[in-house]
């Protein structure tokens, strides 16, 4: 399901709940103390590359 929407929506970003997290220290990055949810355990954004690549 997750690959039909992104294929529909190209320009669509997909994260998981932990990624919508708040930069608290404004570093510019969201780090691991900083997430509110901590959903799911495991990036995301490198799951969905590895598996369209296969």
């Amino acid at each position: 399901m997750v690959h039909q929407l992104s294929q529909r929506f190209p320009d669509c970003r997909v994260c998981g709940h932990r990624d919508l997290s708040p930069d608290l220290n404004n570093n510019g990055e969201i780090e691991p103390e900083e997430w509110i949810k901590l959903c799911p355990c495991f990036d995301v954004t490198q799951w969905l590359a590895q598996t369209s690549a296969t």
